[in-house]
């Protein structure tokens, strides 16, 4: 008795979000024809473009390294990261720093016009700082630096899921 009373509200719940659309934070749906996409303008080892593709191939857009068979490409024109001090605490040391990541991208059609952009982008993270732990800080600030290109790449998503593609000819494969 008790597992059906259990149960009986999780279904309820799950039901009720199926039914009202509800659908994971990031999901991208691209319309047919769209894919595959490529990433270009950066180098593939970069840690967005990696983030990006494993975004993008999580939610089961087609992807491809191939120019020529992209219907659509995801150019990254720029990227840049700074490092500024927020605030100074006693003895005028860093107290926080400002980590900032700025990319800017656009979005071409299989013959290479600029369909999207040039957008900009970016992202700011405060991260405090212990002048004695000079390497769990360098450390965090790496993993600062990677979740922020996470959201980099999450924003990047929804800029392609939001596009009007229908406005765009597509040439089949």
């Amino acid at each position: 008795m008790l597992k059906k009373t259990f149960f009986l509200p999780l279904l309820l719940i799950m039901m009720i979000s199926a039914g009202c659309g509800f659908q994971l934070r990031g999901k991208v749906e691209l319309p047919e024809g769209v894919e595959p996409l490529l990433i270009g303008g950066i180098q593939s080892s970069d840690q967005l473009a990696i983030e990006l593709r494993n975004l993008l191939g999580a939610y089961g857009v087609e992807l491809t390294e191939n120019a020529s068979a992209a219907n659509f490409q995801i150019h990254i024109l720029q990227q840049k990261k700074d490092k500024r001090s927020a605030t100074l605490g006693q003895k005028a040391k860093v107290a926080e720093y400002q980590l900032t990541e700025e990319i800017s991208f656009e979005l071409r059609n299989a013959k290479g016009q600029r369909v999207l952009g040039p957008n900009r982008l970016t992202e700011r993270k405060i991260m405090p700082n212990d002048p004695n732990k000079v390497v769990s800080t360098r450390d965090e600030e790496n993993l600062l630096r990677r979740e922020m290109l996470q959201n980099l790449a999450a924003k990047i998503a929804r800029q392609l899921r939001n596009f009007d593609y229908a406005s765009q000819p597509v040439t089949e494969q």
